[in-house]
């Protein structure tokens, strides 16, 4: 009597462990819900309410046909006779389309920003047939799709000229527009400032190996090693995979950016993207930029372009950028020729500038670049 006491007591209290875990699940997966219900519907919609843009402003997001597809473009500004930016994202295929409630709402009191997902990214990606869009990717395919979006800006705003701002892979482009165009522009401004992938390259793989030899990890001395030499001579399916993988190191010592936590949570909190958009961060975003990744990484070098330029040239890098090796755009700098150029460096900032010291990004940008511009 008392053995089947004891079994009926544990099988009882297994019963009530059991529920208690049940309990405990639900409940998790009642916060999950709940986060992401405040995260997705709750806080994006503050953002826009906290930031809505009124007459003689601009608010606008629109699908343009540029280069025969249909291309996302998002206009927003207090005041549309205030002069414009063009932003240029990097990547190639890195859209900042749905991270700009994270740096932009300070300059639009004194700019009107222009958002464009490329050909093959972000919105633009869902707006066409990713697959055949592939195939027509180039570097000068995208140049002239930015040629388009230029015109296209200029008409809508009736400006006579407009700023390019390019970030890291979108200063490639952004020399290129602006070099091969100039009469459409009145300054360029580079972040995170490419020179040629060769010299970026060899610069970014010397401080991360320096680096992992200072913190003495004898793994990831072991692994930067085995990359060598880099960068790689020839172009092949295997250097997208080098490139990752050296990334991981340089973001693991704070020299890259990288997908960390921060990030994650910017995305998800986006007011601007679609749950449906935010799936394009899942997707190979470098294998449908195509033929753009071979031009980048063994075509393109800024001197190809010439280095006098007819409008004013700024360079903002961040100090821990060996993304795009801050002393390499440092040295360019010296070699180019403008009717103004000034290069400003941003302490406690890596490669995404613009989100790492906002503050002081944006003091350079709204007080003294501004001011040189006129």
């Amino acid at each position: 009597m008392v053995k089947v006491s004891a079994v009926k007591h544990i099988a009882k209290r297994r019963g009530e462990v059991k529920k208690s875990i049940v309990v405990i699940l639900t409940s998790l997966v009642g916060v999950l819900i709940l986060t992401f219900f405040v995260l997705r519907i709750v806080y994006p919609g503050i953002l826009r309410a906290g930031n809505r843009i009124s007459q003689p402003g601009i608010d606008l997001m629109e699908m343009v046909e540029i280069g025969g597809i249909s291309q996302a473009l998002y206009f927003r500004g207090q005041d549309v006779s205030n002069p414009v930016i063009l932003y240029l994202h990097g990547g190639p295929g890195g859209p900042m389309f749905p991270f700009l409630h994270t740096f932009q709402y300070d300059w639009e009191h004194d700019f009107t920003v222009v958002q464009w997902d490329q050909r093959n990214a972000g919105k633009t990606f869902y707006a066409n047939d990713p697959e055949a869009v592939r195939y027509t990717m180039s570097g000068q395919r995208v140049l002239e799709d930015a040629y388009e979006v230029t015109m296209y800006i200029k008409q809508k705003l009736n400006k006579d000229k407009i700023i390019v701002m390019g970030h890291s892979w979108g200063s490639v482009l952004g020399t290129m527009l602006v070099q091969t165009y100039p009469e459409a522009f009145c300054a360029y401004i580079g972040v995170g400032q490419v020179s040629n992938m060769t010299d970026n390259e060899r610069v970014g793989y010397e401080k991360v190996l320096e680096a992992a030899k200072a913190a003495e990890n004898k793994k990831d001395i072991s692994a930067i090693e085995e990359l060598a030499p880099w960068p790689p001579l020839i172009y092949d399916d295997s250097l997208k995979n080098q490139v990752l993988k050296l990334r991981g190191y340089q973001a693991k010592y704070g020299l890259a950016a990288g997908v960390n936590f921060r990030v994650i949570l910017d995305i998800i909190t986006s007011p601007y993207y679609s749950s449906k958009d935010i799936m394009y961060f899942t997707k190979d975003m470098l294998y449908y930029q195509g033929e753009v990744m071979r031009f980048l990484s063994v075509e393109y070098d800024i001197r190809d372009y010439g280095l006098t330029y007819e409008i004013p040239v700024f360079f903002i890098m961040g100090e821990q950028d060996y993304q795009t090796p801050y002393p390499v755009a440092k040295d360019l700098l010296e070699e180019i020729s403008a009717p103004v150029k000034m290069f400003f460096s941003i302490p406690n900032a890596g490669h995404n500038t613009m989100t790492d010291n906002r503050v002081e990004f944006n003091r350079v940008l709204l007080e003294e670049i501004k001011s040189l511009i006129g």
